[in-house]
């Protein structure tokens, strides 16, 4: 879930504040949310079906705890920079029991190392062209009859 409009100048472009929490019934909870919480819209950003949802979460709060927010009521809200966000959704698909997204690291690799070859084979090669020669200046003496 994210609460919308929530950092910054210009909202949700540098910090997104997001919770990383389990629910059984996520569109309950998200109503719950706008029924009890502070005057904020709140949203579903992903949604994924894991086996062991308490491991699940545990583990992901462990592995964002530097962007957790130090809230009274609730450890689950993490302020997440763009660069955070990729990384919890591609950390939460690795979980998804419904998708194949688990051979994604292994494509993204694949890509990147193929990339790295061809723009690797791109600045190896030198550009093959004809030596340029300066014009030689050439001067013209008038027959001036002298």
């Amino acid at each position: 879930m994210e609460a919308l409009g929530y950092h910054g100048l210009i909202p949700g472009c540098f910090l997104r504040r997001c919770k990383i929490g389990l629910s059984r019934n996520p569109q309950m909870r998200l109503q719950n949310f706008h029924d009890n919480q502070p005057p904020c819209d709140i949203k579903i950003l992903k949604t994924v079906y894991v086996e062991d949802m308490e491991s699940v979460e545990i583990e992901l709060h462990r592995q964002f705890k530097g962007c957790q927010v130090k809230l009274i009521k609730s450890r689950e809200w993490f302020d997440l920079t763009p660069w955070h966000f990729a990384m919890v959704n591609w950390a939460m698909s690795r979980y998804d029991t419904r998708s194949s997204v688990t051979q994604l690291p292994v494509r993204l690799v694949l890509v990147c190392l193929l990339a790295l070859a061809g723009i690797g084979v791109m600045l190896g090669q030198e550009v093959k062209q004809e030596p340029q020669v300066e014009p030689k200046m050439q001067m013209e003496v008038e027959n001036s009859g002298f």
